[in-house]
């Protein structure tokens, strides 16, 4: 009986998988002009509904094609010109391990709750700031930092969309009770970007696993991670 389960586990298993690469490559294709020639080489299936491979393809009459260029396929969303960062943590077997060898963060797991903790808590944050963006075409400058998002600013950039009663209730802080760190940079008429850091359980930068500080950089990795998690 346990033989027989575990085979039909093992085959509902590469069955998904199978699923997953046939959509990724229907996906790329779709996104092609040309066709005729399209191959694809080493497309694989990942944790979390990561498809990764690359292909080879004519994208223009009259240009030289392109051959093995990588590309992701995270849901419904196509990457045909992934980073290296991403290549290294989508596309891997061990995505926690490929984290923490990226970033010191973790490595995650769903008994890790300050992670889940601070993942959904930036993720709050990182909504409220696109909102704000999103109406005053501008985020918030450092001096007025995330208690912008809370009442309007009296001083600085003009913001005449200001939503009315702000965009949060009160601000999250991190799973040992501090602030979250805010810095923005915007160059000229540029949307710019915004970072959002917690300094982990130590509270001073740097450090490893619980220690280590916790960027919005990586955020859609914990976010992933958090979703992988969150289905077991």
């Amino acid at each position: 009986m346990i033989r027989a389960a575990l085979f039909v586990l093992a085959s509902l298993t590469l069955a998904a998988c199978s699923s997953d690469v046939d959509r990724a490559k229907a996906m790329l294709e779709d996104s092609l002009v040309i066709t005729t020639d399209l191959a694809f080489e080493q497309v694989t299936a990942y944790p979390g509904g990561v498809v990764c491979g690359t292909y080879s393809a004519y994208e223009a009459h009259g240009e030289a094609p392109l051959r093995n260029q990588p590309f992701i396929v995270r849901g419904e969303q196509l990457d045909k010109r992934p980073i290296d960062q991403d290549w290294q943590f989508f596309c891997n077997d061990d995505q926690a391990a490929a984290l923490h060898q990226l970033s010191g963060i973790g490595p995650f797991s769903g008994e890790n709750e300050e992670l889940m903790a601070i993942t959904r808590q930036m993720t709050v944050l990182t909504q409220a700031l696109e909102a704000y963006y999103e109406d005053n075409f501008y985020y918030p400058d450092a001096e007025q930092g995330l208690q912008a998002l809370l009442q309007k600013p009296t001083g600085g950039r003009s913001l005449v969309r200001y939503r009315e009663g702000g965009y949060l209730d009160s601000l999250p802080v991190d799973p040992w009770g501090r602030d979250f760190l805010y810095s923005e940079e915007q160059w000229g008429r540029t949307k710019g970007h915004f970072t959002l850091t917690s300094l982990g359980k130590s509270g001073v930068p740097g450090g490893e696993g619980d220690e280590a500080d916790v960027s919005s950089k990586y955020l859609r990795y914990l976010q992933h991670l958090s979703g992988i998690a969150g289905r077991n």
